[in-house]
């Protein structure tokens, strides 16, 4: 067989998985930055413990950030799929439609 087969319903459910997935692990990151801002300033206010703090509050700040924006960018993945799904549904009724089309011409 040459080509492929899609099955827009598998698709889109593949996507809401992928949307599921990255919400939540969004949340879970959330939670986890809520428990660490919990720990306060362990570090002390003297002058080595400042510049520890000011090295961790950046670095951990710029980590959550770019785990924050890849969790965003797989669920935007899996609202690809689903626009994909939407697609191909689209794209089968176009064709079922002019196949139909022809086939009153025809008769």
């Amino acid at each position: 067989m040459n080509g492929f087969e899609v099955d827009p319903v598998l698709l889109r459910s593949g996507g809401d998985a992928v949307i599921d997935v990255a919400q939540g692990f969004i949340g879970e990151l959330e939670s986890f930055e809520a428990q660490m801002q919990g720990f306060g300033e362990p570090w002390g206010a003297d002058d080595i413990g400042s510049l520890i703090g000011m090295a961790y509050t950046t670095v951990a700040a710029w980590v959550l950030d770019c785990i924050g924006e890849a969790a965003e960018e797989i669920g935007s993945a899996g609202s690809d799929l689903t626009l994909m799904a939407d697609n191909y549904e689209a794209a089968e009724q176009d064709a079922d439609g002019m196949i139909q089309a022809l086939r009153g011409q025809l008769d």
